[in-house]
């Protein structure tokens, strides 16, 4: 029997979900865009563009790539007039006087080049849906305009004329790119990117149709309210702390790779004869990886907000962070993820970039300033050099920052981080999280069971196969293992007893094959995890979780049931920050009189002279969001006191070309607030690099270091300690109780300690009054010096001061006796 195409024989519809997630992987999309769920209920299947239509797109495109510079115009207007059906409602001339604004700080004028307005009203931003721009044959929206002294691409001028106008929607083209800008005033920009060099061909279909369904006239003018686009995106806006919780989990699990990774090349180096790590413990290697990790997501940040020269052509091909995700992906689909397991190339170009941004690169093409800091010291973790990562585990690691999947079953999706779109706070949460575990070396081969993600337990082999032996059968040991791990939320007794179920002949050779994969070919061994595949999960790249004795991995710390991470969101940071510190920026506030006319605000002096602590800072949110609200107010108090640029500054408010966290005047302010008035502790060393993380990316400088936070920012116990320097003094945490004691003691153990503490405060304080100048790394060295003379004058006391906390703590179950 022969089968026909034709009458009665059509080709499957295709699921509407899946319609969805193939154009959406077919466009390059940066910041909160629609989701799974919003597009399935307004789109069960995406508009369609009639066989008419189809004919005349294939003359009008080929006409336009003829001739890509002559034929632009014609075929723009193809586009907006015909295909998407806005006919009298596109206006393309007059439109400078009511929609054009003047950047007055770059001396540069925009003018959108066409609009689509309200059908028969006149042309203002009131009336107006979409602001739309042109850009020059073969220039992409997304890229810099070359020979402009303003950085801005012609989307960031477009997103900015847009917030001006109140106008949310832009459109940014050449003919080819063809840029969706998404500009919410006080919101971040989304920005989704359609190339037509394909559209009339079949595979490109349903993109086109997606371009059409999004933006055709009905769906400005035909659609209540609630369906218009505008109103599509606001509703389909990530939950913020959604996408923290799946960051989180991603984070953890890349450093769990990494630190996997490393482990695995230590064994291999040891066995070849090399030191592998060292004395390096796995704690350090733990340490050294979560480092790796919070360096990428700097760099991501620091790239998409233009602080490091992503513009520039030999730091993309050479060094970004960004770029290189894309660029190991592309070598897996032209080879498989196998033959990356080979090189060790990206991770020797990020160990560059790190080098880089830690020492500054100075070449023809390509100069970037020293950011010093200790985050990127390449002296802090050797064995990172000395035992290069395969290239496989890159790419996980990268794709773990880089997009986040979010959502279950069918509105499951995969989404582009937008690092615009993401606050400080929640990248601080992200990394918090992980001080709640830490790195171990196996005895003994372990697994990783499946469970809830961050709750998933670590067990030797043998313990589970002591488990097994002592069962009956299969639901007898599916019902031991939910009774022992039920915490973790490894599952119900039926679930596991399904997953323990024997595999099929061509599954099981599967698993067998996965197995031997990361057992090193081990036979015997594969065999034995044979029995457990169901229930060990996988990792990042897709393969069971199995450590080898001697290799290190990733769990919960000892301190994981005393340790509590949870989200603090921006504005409740912001809040707590703004009951705080308020009173203080007064020298009569809120704390005199209810009355806000008669509050009188402090100099500029005044303001820096206050001290924030922080401490038990954590990432330091609290910290952020006190920089903020400081940094604001010393603006304020700077224009008071007639700066030019902070009365031009804050005249400007509502007329900005760049986003105040990016505002030059703003970091200058921030990095003021952050020399003088912020401190914090915390007693996790990690936290400490974390909370300079976070202060680092809200007080960045496209020219200068990193703000020196070495002696701001401590790692150290805020509960234990001495409180005062009587106790310091008489080696007693009661004073009275010490002088009785030590009365006519003829060492002399403190004696000077009151005023080597005032030298030693009066150098410190010095540190921050050197400015930075000409040689920006020379003063971070004398910074740096005087901080390390001020801690070695101060060890023996800091030690004397441990011998008296600890002392009192010894004998501390006598209670008052114990002082004695």
């Amino acid at each position: 029997m022969s089968t026909r195409h034709g009458a009665g024989f059509r080709k499957p519809t295709p699921d509407g979900t899946q319609q969805h997630r193939d154009w959406l992987g077919m466009v390059e999309i940066s910041g909160p865009f629609l989701s799974l769920p919003v597009l399935r209920s307004v789109w069960p299947t995406l508009d369609p563009v009639d066989k008419k239509q189809r004919e005349r797109l294939r003359v009008a495109h080929a006409e336009w790539l003829a001739d890509p510079a002559g034929q632009q115009h014609e075929w723009l207007r193809f586009v907006l007039n015909e295909l998407l059906g806005w006919g009298d409602a596109l206006h393309w001339d007059d439109l400078d006087g009511s929609l054009g604004i003047d950047v007055a700080e770059h001396d540069v004028r925009l003018t959108p080049a066409f609009a689509l307005v309200e059908p028969g009203e006149d042309v203002k931003p009131a009336t107006t849906r979409l602001l739309g721009l042109t850009c020059a044959p073969g220039t992409q929206p997304t890229a810099r305009i070359a020979g402009s002294a303003w950085a801005a691409t012609p989307v960031d001028r477009l997103a900015h004329l847009c917030r001006v106008h109140q106008v949310e929607l832009g459109l940014a083209t050449d003919g080819r790119w063809w840029a969706l800008v998404w500009a919410p005033r006080g919101g971040v920009t989304t920005t989704v990117v359609f190339d037509a060099v394909s559209w009339p061909e079949a595979a490109e279909r349903e993109v086109l149709r997606a371009f059409v369904s999004l933006l055709c006239r009905s769906r400005f003018f035909g659609v209540p309210e609630e369906e218009r686009l505008v109103a599509l995106l606001a509703k389909s806006k990530d939950n913020q702390e959604d996408v923290t919780e799946a960051l989180g989990v991603q984070v953890r699990q890349a450093v769990e790779l990494l630190v996997g990774a490393i482990g695995r090349a230590d064994v291999r180096d040891r066995e070849l004869g090399g030191r592998g790590l060292g004395d390096a413990t796995a704690h350090d290697v733990y340490r050294s990886a979560v480092t790796v990790m919070m360096r990428i997501v700097f760099l991501l940040f620091a790239e998409e907000r233009a602080l490091l020269p992503a513009d520039n052509d030999l730091y993309m091909t050479a060094y970004s962070a960004g770029r290189l995700c894309s660029e190991l992906e592309q070598q897996a689909i032209e080879g498989s993820e196998e033959d990356l397991e080979h090189s060790t190339a990206a991770w020797h170009r990020l160990i560059a970039l790190f080098i880089a941004v830690y020492r500054g690169v100075d070449h023809p093409r390509l100069r970037m300033h020293p950011h010093d800091g200790s985050l990127f010291d390449p002296e802090a973790f050797p064995w990172l050099e000395s035992l290069p990562t395969d290239d496989r585990t890159v790419l996980h690691m990268l794709r773990a920052v880089q997009h986040v999947w979010i959502g279950t079953g069918r509105s499951r999706e995969r989404r582009t981080l937008s690092f615009r779109s993401l606050d400080v706070e929640q990248i601080g949460y992200v990394y918090e999280g992980l001080l709640s575990f830490d790195g171990f070396r196996a005895d003994d081969v372990t697994v990783g069971l499946i469970g809830k993600e961050g709750l998933e337990a670590e067990v030797p082999l043998r313990d589970l196969e002591s488990l097994a032996a002592t069962t009956a059968d299969v639901p007898a040991l599916a019902a031991a293992l939910a009774e022992k791990f039920k915490p973790t939320g490894i599952g119900s007794a039926r679930a596991l007893e399904k997953a323990l179920a024997p595999l099929a002949a061509q599954d099981r050779e599967e698993a067998r094959k996965k197995l031997l994969a990361v057992t090193a070919g081990d036979y015997p061994l594969s065999e034995r995890l044979l029995t457990f595949f169901g229930i060990i999960r996988t990792d990042l790249r897709g393969l069971p979780f199995v450590v080898l004795p001697g290799a290190l991995f990733v769990t919960e710390s000892a301190l994981r049931k005393t340790t509590g991470t949870h989200y603090t969101p921006r504005f409740l940071a912001e809040e707590v920050a703004e009951g705080a510190l308020q009173p203080l920026v007064y020298t009569v506030g809120p704390l005199q009189t209810a009355d806000e006319r008669e509050w009188k605000p402090k100099s500029s002096k005044e303001i820096l002279d206050l001290k924030v602590a922080d401490i038990a800072m954590g990432s330091a949110a609290f910290l952020v969001a006190a920089a903020r609200y400081l940094g604001d107010r010393l603006v304020e108090a700077w224009s008071r006191e007639g700066d030019e640029r902070a009365r031009a500054y804050l005249d400007s408010a509502g007329d900005r070309a760049l986003g105040t966290d990016e505002d030059e005047l703003v970091i200058e302010a921030r990095r003021q607030i952050i020399e003088h008035c912020l401190y914090g502790t915390d007693i996790n060393p990690m936290a400490v690099e974390m909370g300079k993380l976070s202060l680092w990316l809200v007080s960045m400088d496209t020219k200068r270091p990193f703000t020196f936070l070495d002696d701001r920012l401590v790692a150290g116990d805020s509960l234990l300690g001495i409180t005062s320097l009587d106790q310091l003094e008489y080696l007693h945490m009661d004073p009275v109780q010490g002088r009785k004691i030590h009365e006519g003691d003829v060492f002399g153990w403190t004696v000077g300690v009151r005023e080597l503490v005032a030298e030693v405060a009066q150098e410190r304080r010095s540190i921050s009054e050197i400015e930075l100048g000409d040689d920006p790394l020379a003063a971070l060295a004398r910074k740096r010096s005087l901080l390390a003379d001020a801690e070695l004058k101060t060890g023996r006391l800091r030690l004397f001061a441990d011998l008296t906390v600890g002392a009192a703590l010894a004998y501390a179950g006598k209670g008052a006796n114990g002082l004695r």
